[in-house]
């Protein structure tokens, strides 16, 4: 497979054998002096014969079109690897049409089956939310796989899909193709389908509030549609747009108008739903905090969080759970310190007040989120386990209710992401909204070019043209002729 650094001076070629030959057409014919009209009629019948085929010019349009190449900086690349796996981005933004109609996934397609066809032994990776395999197999036999396949994840993990493809087909070396390139430090090939396309969509939807993106290179107007009521939108290039939609609604549905390029970020829905939570213990403040937080009561069966009494067991709970402590380790003393970067103290003020310490979590994995000045733990926390003190203690603390949402916050998410159990377009599935409303993918990655230098190196031989321009012009050169005697 050739290649060019600089193909655009190959529009020169033309150019430059035209005026070779145009030059080598104008100069005069040498004066051969005669003896006599036998060696006339001899010399013109030599000259004849050269002008059928004037190896002099043949040589001189060789050595020029040698030069152009070499200008050019021509590559050849290898064949094609016998052992390849081809790992196909499936985000959302490779959805995005551009004004031919086809996606970038259908150019990701087409050039993936170029690759595969050929390839005695292949493995073929989706790679979106949850990277998937296929193979390995003969790429030829993988054609129909990558035909089906669709894009829409609100995101696709590189690194893991890599990683999977490398698994199923050791020591095969590794392709992908997307739009946007993968890490440098996984040393693969990629091959680059992004475009310009322009495109705006919903990047945030609540119960009040709506924002919108315009990734395009020019300005946007548009509209933006919810429960009946329109807001007309002018949005420069890379800028946001916040609505507040003036009424509170805890479930709608929101679109845009018109449609661009990606039409997975258009429209979005939003569907609350109040967490179910088992409370298995007496404590009115508590119970009082989880109906403040819009929280339901629920039975063993339909829970989808737990308030039980401490302490923890060793072994982690399978769904989320509050423990409260039945005793104190510790009279209440000044909580010292607070770990700012745990979700569950996000906007936590719990430094100065007076807590007591719990007895310390049985088992491993607990992380203490606060400290008193003695170095007692007052609140820990084990994956989406949460342990604190006794209810007693926390009632008149302003910041047990903010404690208590930031441990329901992810129980009673409706969000979830496109590519989720195999969700492709935006709706409402098993009582989830599945939306897009990710800026990374709205924001639609732009070009920045192939990288196969992993796959096959590249070999110059431009030098090597140029050499060979320099041998024809030496063999080209008129020779001096002898002069005559007597």
């Amino acid at each position: 497979m050739v290649g060019f650094g600089h193909p655009y001076l190959l529009t020169l070629l033309p150019l430059v054998l035209g005026w070779i030959y145009w030059t080598y057409a104008r100069r005069r014919p040498l004066v051969v002096p005669a003896a006599g009209v036998w060696l006339l009629e001899r010399s013109r019948g030599r000259g004849r014969a050269r002008r059928r085929l004037d190896l002099r010019l043949v040589l001189l349009l060789l050595a020029g079109t040698a030069t152009v190449l070499a200008l050019a900086a021509p590559t050849w690349r290898s064949a094609k690897p016998e052992r390849l796996v081809v790992v196909l981005d499936a985000s959302a933004s490779m959805t995005a049409s551009g004004a031919d109609g086809r996606s970038r996934f259908d150019r990701a397609r087409e050039r993936a089956a170029a690759w595969l066809e050929d390839a005695p032994k292949a493995v073929l990776v989706r790679a979106g939310l949850q990277p998937r395999g296929f193979g390995p197999a003969r790429g030829a036999g993988l054609l129909a796989t990558l035909e089906a396949l669709r894009a829409g994840d609100a995101g696709a993990d590189l690194e893991r899909a890599v990683a999977l493809g490398r698994r199923l087909l050791p020591d095969a070396a590794v392709l992908v193709i997307g739009d946007a390139p993968p890490p440098a430090e996984l040393r693969v090939a990629f091959l680059d389908v992004a475009a310009n396309e322009p495109n705006a969509g919903l990047t945030a939807l609540g119960p009040r509030f709506a924002a919108v993106y315009n990734a395009g290179p020019g300005s946007w107007n548009g509209r933006l549609t919810s429960s009946g009521r329109s807001w007309e939108l002018r949005l420069p290039p890379g800028r946001f747009a916040a609505l507040d939609l003036e009424d509170t609604q805890p479930r709608r549905s929101a679109a845009l108008r018109p449609d661009d390029a990606m039409a997975l970020d258009q429209k979005a829905y939003l569907l609350e739903r109040p967490p179910r939570v088992r409370l298995q213990v007496d404590a009115p403040s508590v119970a009082r905090a989880l109906a403040a937080l819009g929280a339901r009561r629920a039975g063993p069966s339909g829970a989808q969080a737990e308030v039980r009494p401490g302490p923890p067991p060793e072994r982690p709970a399978q769904r989320p759970t509050l423990y409260l402590a039945a005793a104190n380790a510790a009279a209440p003393e000044v909580v010292y310190d607070v770990d700012p970067t745990h979700p569950f103290t996000r906007g936590v003020e719990l430094v100065g007040y007076r807590l007591p310490a719990p007895p310390p979590p049985p088992g491993s994995g607990w992380r203490a989120l606060a400290t008193r000045a003695d170095g007692l733990g007052v609140i820990y926390a084990r994956g989406d386990e949460l342990y604190l003190p006794r209810p007693k203690a926390l009632r008149n603390l302003p910041a047990f209710v903010v404690l208590l949402y930031n441990w329901l916050e992810p129980v009673g998410t409706s969000y979830r992401p496109l590519g989720w159990n195999g969700v492709l377009e935006p709706g409402i599935r098993d009582g989830f909204a599945v939306n897009l409303l990710d800026y990374a993918e709205t924001r639609l990655p732009r070009p920045s070019g192939d990288r196969l230098a992993p796959l096959s190196q590249p070999r110059p031989f431009g030098a090597w043209l140029a050499l060979l321009a320099a041998l024809l012009l030496v063999l080209q050169a008129p020779r001096r002729r002898p002069g005559a005697v007597g």
